[in-house]
């Protein structure tokens, strides 16, 4: 049966997350009845990875299938038909056949995320930027975000999931950069795989490096040691963004 890909761009504060749920509005129930209403015909959506809720994406990738091959025109008319039913919060970037073996989530060879957050306030990025006040240490903070690369332990920054065979992932970048003009801030992160909360937890920590609270040395020791109870309050969701999943080799584990 043919098989689609779609990439999404999505603005998360009103979904409680990608994964359908019961009587919660989510990202992949609103392209499912998008694409039933457009297709005239039940169709299941399987993403890349969940979002949980309230966070965004940039680069949501899912795939679905269809009884036969739709035409370029036919492809083009549908994602202008799919962006018009998900408007305002959900837009299609892009929908183009790929082999019907292709899997959304399992040939995913890495995702990135951005997190966006400010020490000042900034009211024309409320939804997607979290506000982080007072954070002298920010050199710190840097290098403590250097130290995440490799295969790493994330235990002390996820919650225990006795279904996992382990609680490692592999990390290719880590580092902080000034996102825009505006005074704001982006913590990027690439990696093979993403567990509940890491994201937010990570970046608590990190904060709490910036804040003082922790040393630079004391967040590198929690992979080496870990400790959930000696991790940081999870960052908010609203500055999260899953920027990208690739598939194009750009990263693969060694």
């Amino acid at each position: 049966m043919p098989r689609f890909r779609l990439t999404l761009a999505y603005n998360g504060s009103s979904f409680s997350g990608w994964q359908i749920q019961p009587n919660a509005p989510t990202v992949q129930a609103a392209v499912e009845k998008a694409l039933g209403v457009a297709l005239r015909q039940k169709v299941q959506v399987h993403g890349s990875g969940r979002t949980d809720a309230g966070v965004h994406a940039n680069g949501q990738v899912a795939h679905f299938d269809f009884p036969r091959a739709l035409s370029e025109t036919e492809r083009a008319r549908l994602r202008k038909s799919l962006s018009g039913l998900l408007a305002p919060d959900v837009f299609v970037k892009e929908l183009v056949p790929v082999h019907d073996s292709f899997h959304a989530r399992f040939d995913a060879d890495y995702r990135t995320y951005h997190y966006y957050f400010s020490d000042i306030h900034q009211p024309l990025f409320g939804q997607t930027t979290a506000f982080f006040p007072q954070l002298p240490h920010f050199d710190d903070m840097r290098r403590a975000a250097s130290c995440i690369q490799g295969d790493l332990d994330c235990l002390s920054f996820t919650p225990f999931d006795p279904a996992l065979p382990h609680h490692r992932c592999w990390f290719f970048e880590s580092y902080f950069r000034e996102a825009d003009d505006y005074g704001r801030y982006c913590y990027v992160v690439t990696a093979n795989r993403f567990l509940r909360n890491l994201v937010r937890s990570l970046v608590g920590t990190l904060i709490d490096v910036g804040s003082g609270k922790k040393t630079a040395e004391e967040f590198s020791a929690l992979f080496r040691n870990p400790d959930r109870t000696k991790s940081g309050t999870t960052a908010p969701a609203k500055g999260l963004v899953l920027y990208k999943v690739g598939y194009d080799g750009h990263w693969k584990l060694p």
